[in-house]
């Protein structure tokens, strides 16, 4: 219940939401009084250029560690999404000559690379190259803008929160990605993280010494990054809803970044039915039909899993220490964001690792906020007679998260292993015996064919990228009385994919038929799913593979080749 009583003119009183720290109350006979004498404080003290040095390798390490994303492979996803936006800038038509599941927003910001190594041709980058690059440019922006803020919102204006947000940032920004790097997940939480500091300011009633035009572009941003994807909105839901209890209704309806916000989802469902009508009409009855069945677990399994289930339990701690100790907003934000992007993650319902970043990111800076407010509450750092705490402890907490990052996944380990990796090995495979450079490939799964593709300059000869649709069909094996559908049974979907496989076969040929012995699928009447026999029915598949003849087996994969 609130405290009604008038303040106390001796106490200090709180300001925008910071409590300030109570004094230490005297103590009882502990004998003479500790001075600090002037000279000890001064030996204590860092030199101005060792501080400066440290917080500059703090920003150098993560700088070097961004170069290491300019060498292959990217993201095999991220892959796959440049290769839809390069097919799409060459005249093919989005969801109908190229089917994917992502909705249309996606390809428009992927395309931007894209778009760029057209421009610049002369520079000989590549559309991979200028996806980091401008990867490069929305982290430099997000960071500039986080640490403004830091300086601006109240709770978080503190010595060594201000040192210690701006590198663990960095860290979020360019280190936990990892091979996630350029993954929508990672995208989303770059340009939604000013986002995530501003709602602090907003709640201590400081947007107005922010400024509205960086408001803007703040809502903006973090508008195309949560319209990515429909689960994102619960992150927005849960930030606003916190914001709309603590400030009220009169406040929140009257602010305009959730209305930008809300403004830009609408426009992207706009496009969606007005610019791509057929994501509409084709392509989410096929993703209502096979792609909700995919994944290995339920949305309860991703939520008590062994990534979430402990993120949560530590978001929960941390939590409960920003609210009963450190007592600030700005932590109180990060907890409404981390559950938000928790929930979206479990909403998802498959279990995949990327899908957990942007929980796992909001979970790591509660915790450089909590530690750092805790620390600033109860034993005061001044900001210049004190460097070496200040300084000390950030280069500490990132030590430690830089040590973890290398124990969980070894940096760039795909990077190192690259030419001899399977996507190494049948890239070159591919580049010599493809002439034409195009290739057909029966996979339940993106990786390895995604870079191959882009790194070769390949063209997939069918409108899917994997077999994903006959995955999700085929996930269940006792609804199915038979191992393969006759066409006469299936659904739409299936006979979808069943015929355009087939026309886009006869009509294309491709040089190279690879097929994944290992189908994704469980077995059926004691026997495995095969592609090749499963199209083989189809007559215009089985009448054009009648040109094509054994070549090689390969790690998983069996390749035919065009006579």
């Amino acid at each position: 219940m609130p405290d009604h009583r008038p303040p106390d003119p001796k106490v200090e009183q709180p300001q925008d939401g910071v409590v300030p720290p109570r004094p230490e109350p005297p103590a009882k006979d502990s004998g003479p009084e500790v001075v600090h004498h002037p000279a000890r404080f001064l030996r204590d003290r860092l030199p101005t250029g060792a501080a400066h040095a440290i917080g500059a390798l703090l920003l150098l390490i993560p700088a070097i560690w961004a170069a290491g994303y300019l060498f292959p492979p990217i993201n095999h996803d991220v892959a796959a999404l440049m290769d839809v936006v390069h097919r799409w800038l060459d005249g093919e038509t989005l969801y109908v000559d190229i089917i994917d599941v992502n909705l249309p927003l996606v390809f428009v910001l992927y395309a931007i690379p894209e778009v760029l190594a057209r421009l610049f041709a002369f520079t000989g980058l590549d559309a991979t190259t200028w996806l980091t690059l401008c990867l490069y440019a929305a982290i430099i922006g997000s960071f500039l803008a986080c640490r403004s803020l830091t300086h601006k919102v109240p709770s978080l204006a503190h010595p060594l929160t201000e040192a210690l947000v701006p590198p663990t940032l960095l860290f979020l920004f360019v280190v936990l990605p990892n091979e996630n790097f350029g993954q929508r997940e990672h995208v989303m939480f770059v340009l939604t993280a000013p986002y995530l500091l501003h709602a602090a300011g907003r709640a201590e009633g400081r947007a107005a010494a922010i400024g509205s035009v960086p408001a803007w572009a703040i809502a903006l941003a973090a508008g195309l990054g949560l319209a990515q994807k429909p689960h994102f909105l619960t992150i927005p839901l849960a930030v606003e809803a916190y914001l709309l209890l603590h400030r009220g209704w009169r406040r929140t309806i009257t602010d305009v970044v959730p209305w930008l916000i809300g403004a830009v989802i609408v426009a992207h469902a706009a496009l969606m039915v007005f610019g791509t009508p057929a994501y509409v009409s084709s392509v989410l009855p096929i993703i209502w039909e096979s792609y909700t069945h995919l994944g290995e677990v339920t949305w309860q399994g991703v939520l008590f899993g062994p990534v979430l289930g402990p993120c949560l339990l530590a978001l929960a701690a941390f939590g409960l220490l920003a609210i009963f100790l450190a007592r600030t907003v700005a932590a109180r934000v990060i907890v409404a964001y981390g559950l938000g992007a928790a929930l979206a993650a479990a909403l998802q319902a498959k279990g995949w690792p990327y899908h957990v970043l942007p929980a796992l990111s909001a979970t790591i800076l509660l915790a450089a906020v909590t530690i750092s407010q805790m620390i600033d509450r109860y034993l005061p750092i001044d900001r210049e007679a004190h460097r070496v705490p200040v300084v000390g402890i950030s280069a500490t907490f990132l030590i430690l998260f830089y040590f973890q990052a290398a124990l969980f996944t070894p940096p760039f380990q795909k990077q190192r292993q690259f030419e001899d990796s399977i996507t190494g090995v049948l890239l070159h495979i591919v580049e010599q015996n493809a002439p034409n450079k195009r290739i057909l490939v029966f996979s339940p799964g993106i990786y390895p064919y995604y870079p191959l593709v882009n790194y070769g300059g390949i063209r997939m000869t069918m409108r899917f990228q994997t077999m994903w649709v006959l995955q999700g069909i085929y996930a269940d094996c006792e609804e199915y009385p038979v191992l393969y559908n006759a066409p006469e049974d299936m659904s739409d979907a299936e006979r979808f994919v069943f015929d355009s496989v087939s026309d886009d076969f006869e009509r294309q040929q491709p040089d190279l038929v690879i097929v994944d012995r290992v189908a994704g699928m469980p077995r059926c009447q004691g026997r495995v799913f095969d592609y090749l026999e499963y199209f083989m029915r189809n007559p215009k598949f089985a009448r054009a593979f009648e040109r094509y003849t054994h070549f090689m087996d390969v790690d998983r994969y069996t390749i035919y080749k065009r006579r």
